[in-house]
């Protein structure tokens, strides 16, 4: 389980940033997906047991959550999800209750089954009668082993410590919580980050500096981070030298981004609201798509000049889709869109690379995201 948390000094981690717009950076749905996927468990157990159709549907009845934080860092938690997607961005994190899976994935060993693989092969949002969704599955002996390192850390365990000691996300987001209230605190005494003007140039420019540092002058002293308004928030979370805050939003935005648009049997997503958002229907088995979903096309969204003319009726229904995605967001005339795309074996090697770090996912896209300023943009294909 995770430590008590420490007094709140940096740690001796490399600082590391926070970008919102990363998922558009690293190339969009594709990316989110593939990079969701090991966030939430979603992924297909290889425990012999799920050889057997029978043991896909897990116990027989539902798997219960578990909470591993307390509820003053679960209000935390909120608060953060709550700035990691923003309500700006309609419904946003808090309203899905983002916090709520993140805490249930802490506590995943707290039941049994854990709260690692959902089971199938039906939810009942479809016709089934029963929700499978909600029955986990067991894990082998090295699943276990592995989740529980990932969740948990090696606690100086000896067969946990094979490759040396780990650090749980349990004490990462212990740790962090518990930081971001002291920096909260911190504020009203005229602690301010260092990089107070890059920040707000950077991040808040659109509320400026003397409206942040009139909100700092606002505090009374005993606030939490839950307690300061949202842009005393973001100043916390764009200090790129507090290395304790920076290996929370590392691992918390990833986890924010599950939370919200991962199933919800998981604790998220409450009221499909993050599925509402991304329009999109979520699992429709055993019913299936209707003829006219599989025959006509989508109405064209912002994203849709995105997309290559293989995706279209040739390069005229590409043009068509351009345009109309320009007007659909506002856009007038022209829009240029600079993308690169990778061939998917290279999109799911620097996925690995990256190991569930948002930020070295990031520095892995880099090459990809930032090309020379002379490059021809081309689209590129795995296959004829």
């Amino acid at each position: 389980m995770g430590t008590d948390p420490e007094s709140g000094a940096p740690g001796d981690e490399t600082p590391r940033s926070l970008s919102r717009r990363v998922v558009l950076q690293c190339g969009g749905v594709v990316c989110l997906q593939a990079w969701l996927l090991p966030m939430a468990g979603c992924g297909t157990s290889t425990a012999p047991a799920a050889a057997s159709g029978s043991a896909l549907r897990g116990p027989e009845k539902a798997t219960p959550f578990a909470r591993f934080l307390t509820a003053s860092e679960r209000a935390t938690l909120r608060a953060l999800v709550d700035r990691l997607i923003p309500a700006d961005l309609t419904p946003g994190a808090a309203v899905a209750e983002a916090e709520n899976a993140i805490d249930a994935f802490l506590a995943a060993f707290l039941t049994d089954p854990p709260l690692i693989y959902a089971g199938g092969p039906f939810s009942d949002r479809a016709g089934a009668a029963d929700n499978d969704f909600e029955r986990f599955i067991p894990l082998d002996a090295y699943e276990a082993l592995a989740w529980r390192l990932v969740i948990e850390g090696s606690q100086g365990l000896p067969e946990r410590e094979f490759n040396g000691p780990i650090k749980g996300l349990q004490q990462i987001y212990r740790e962090g919580l518990a930081r971001l209230d002291v920096r909260a605190q911190q504020l009203a005494t005229g602690i301010l980050p260092a990089a107070l003007g890059d920040i707000v140039a950077a991040q808040l420019a659109d509320i400026g500096l003397d409206t942040v540092l009139a909100q700092v002058d606002a505090l009374a002293g005993n606030e939490g981070f839950a307690d300061l308004p949202a842009p005393l928030r973001d100043l916390i979370l764009f200090d790129p030298s507090d290395a304790t805050v920076q290996a929370l939003v590392d691992v918390a935005f990833p986890d924010t981004l599950a939370g919200t648009y991962g199933p919800p049997e998981y604790g998220g997503n409450r009221d499909l609201v993050g599925w509402t958002l991304a329009d999109f229907d979520g699992d429709v088995q055993p019913r299936g798509y209707s003829d006219d979903a599989v025959v006509n096309a989508d109405q064209p969204g912002p994203f849709d000049s995105l997309l290559p003319p293989s995706y279209g009726r040739g390069a005229e229904g590409t043009a068509a889709t351009a345009r109309a995605g320009a007007s659909h967001t506002g856009v007038a005339d022209v829009v240029t869109l600079p993308l690169v795309v990778a061939p998917s074996e290279s999109l799911a090697a620097i996925i690995l690379d990256a190991g569930g770090s948002l930020t070295a996912l990031k520095r892995c896209l880099a090459p990809w995201t930032t090309p020379p300023a002379d490059a021809i943009w081309t689209w590129s294909a795995d296959h004829a």
